[in-house]
């Protein structure tokens, strides 16, 4: 996205390739008479009228009911931006919609590259890992790594990037990462920290409010059916138009925003269609 102040591919980053990678065509000259520098556009930046083809594209897009964040809400095109996204949105982006934004703009041989990285990490966060794969990922994570080696300029790589080495070698070991991740420990942080209500003594209100919710927790369980509480959460706002014992839609439980109408077209409803019946357990008989 060639973000002044966030982009990696800066004056500094072109002159050290200079020194280090044989890339003519990134190669910028010394300025002259007090001008600024001025480098060449690389191969993977989108130009201005594709950077706002991709965020417009951005505010197009919807998801699963709590699939993602509602991305759209941060697209800025004054700034050319997306701003507010979270860790689980940038798993989902270079997931999912990486190789869809860039294909058609950037060449062929940059796509690939973001293509593969892509369905890398779409494998490594399967729910069911195979050793097979993880095996077969372990050996092309480096050469993975050089291929983006010869793309990017040296300024973008740190002990992040190389962490793609690691990475199938961690879940041949650990198993899937939805059981290591960080996304529930921070919730739960997140949690504790509001319990905190003596700054004096942090650990003791903590433990205290802990108390108190492990209490009240128990309690609830022999609470009658019809009075609300966490064992006895509200359904979602479609669960009692749309009842079904299809797998596909089983534990959509807690708040929601409220339902849009929307008119759909032939086309969306094929598509619709087809995603549900291929991602059926039911139907797995019937197609077999």
């Amino acid at each position: 996205m060639d973000i002044l102040d966030k982009t990696k591919d800066n004056v500094k980053a072109r002159v050290d390739q200079a020194s280090l990678c044989d890339r003519q065509k990134l190669n910028i000259p010394p300025p002259k008479d007090g001008k600024k520098w001025k480098k060449a556009a690389a191969e993977f930046v989108l130009k201005k009228h594709q950077r706002k083809e991709v965020l417009e594209w951005f505010q197009t897009l919807m998801f699963p009911d709590g699939y993602v964040a509602n991305l759209r809400r941060g697209v800025n095109l004054s700034t050319m931006r997306i701003n507010g996204l979270k860790s689980h949105d940038y798993h989902i982006w270079i997931e999912r919609l990486l190789p869809v934004m860039v294909r058609g703009y950037l060449p062929d041989h940059v796509w690939q590259v973001l293509a593969e990285l892509s369905n890398f990490f779409r494998q490594l966060c399967a729910k069911e890992l195979s050793r097979t794969v993880v095996e077969q990922m372990e050996k092309l994570a480096p050469v993975l790594l050089c291929k983006l080696e010869k793309i990017f300029p040296p300024g973008f790589f740190n002990p992040m990037q190389h962490m793609i080495l690691h990475l199938p070698y961690e879940a041949r070991m650990g198993g899937p990462v939805q059981g290591r991740w960080c996304y529930s420990i921070e919730r739960q942080q997140k949690i504790l920290r509001t319990k905190c209500k003596n700054k004096c003594k942090i650990e003791a209100s903590i433990a205290e409010a802990y108390i108190l919710d492990e209490v009240s927790n128990y309690t609830t369980k022999y609470y009658g059916e019809t009075l609300p509480s966490v064992h006895n959460p509200p359904t979602r706002y479609n669960e009692a138009e749309n009842e079904t014992n299809l797998s596909l839609f089983k534990g959509q439980l807690g708040s929601a925003s409220g339902a849009t109408p929307k008119a759909l077209l032939n086309e969306e409803l094929r598509t619709i269609m087809m995603y549900v019946l291929t991602n059926l357990v039911e139907v797995e008989p019937y197609i077999q």
